[in-house]
């Protein structure tokens, strides 16, 4: 029997309605191909997520997704990178002028438009299990992730300084980012080794991040902003 003229076809970058083509644009078959990814990732993890899987999942040709990424731990490693820098965000303009305070505690709240915050946990065990097979999928989501946010607060932390919010050296800047991403995050290895074990409640993890905060910058204030507990 002939095919409906009204049939779709799809041949990797364009989904085609004869008489209507439709083009999908590199952003959009980019951002379809890591959504795909980091599914599968999640549900499978990757060992057992292979190039054809991900061209499936996407609707798109093996050889779409080798034009974009050279091979697969590439493109799993841009999908975790994706994971890793939804996380967090910059401040916006309009937050610019409010407190020190109020802008660490914006840069070190998880980003609403995250989505299921289970989902960067479980992609870390599986990283974590494959990290000496998969190296770059590793070093990706630590960049994407905590690394984003250090350079977030590295940056704000040095406009501080130079403020006379803080009184902390330059050469000081970047461990004490690292050590506030570190109180506010806390352990998580018991969590990692635990899959029964309940993360923390919303409502918990902002608690700990305002007494991080607050005692972070307790330590930092200039001499004669110092605010008791």
């Amino acid at each position: 029997m002939p095919k409906d003229k009204a049939e779709s076809e799809f041949d990797g970058n364009v989904m085609r309605r004869r008489g209507r083509p439709v083009q999908m644009d590199s952003a959009e078959r980019e951002a379809l191909v890591l959504d795909s990814a980091i599914e599968l990732l999640s549900e499978h993890g990757p060992d057992d997520v292979t190039m054809a899987d991900i061209a499936r999942r996407a609707g798109m040709s093996k050889r779409t997704l080798y034009a974009l990424y050279r091979s697969r731990e590439e493109l799993l490693g841009a999908g975790l990178k994706r994971i890793g820098a939804s996380l967090f965000r910059p401040l916006e303009p309009d937050e610019r002028n409010a407190s020190l305070e109020e802008r660490l505690r914006i840069l070190l709240s998880f980003n609403p438009k995250m989505g299921n915050p289970t989902v960067p946990l479980e992609m870390l065990r599986v990283v974590i299990a494959k990290a000496r097979n998969y190296p770059e999928m590793g070093r990706s989501l630590s960049r994407a992730g905590p690394g984003q946010v250090c350079d977030l607060l590295c940056a704000e932390l040095a406009n501080a300084a130079e403020a006379g919010e803080i009184d902390l050296d330059p050469d000081e800047i970047a461990a004490s980012a690292e050590l506030l991403v570190d109180m506010v995050v806390g352990n998580t290895i018991p969590c990692l080794l635990d899959p029964q074990r309940v993360p923390h409640l919303p409502e918990q993890n902002t608690a700990r991040r305002d007494r991080a905060v607050d005692i972070f910058l307790n330590g930092v204030r200039s001499r004669g902003c110092k605010r008791e507990l």
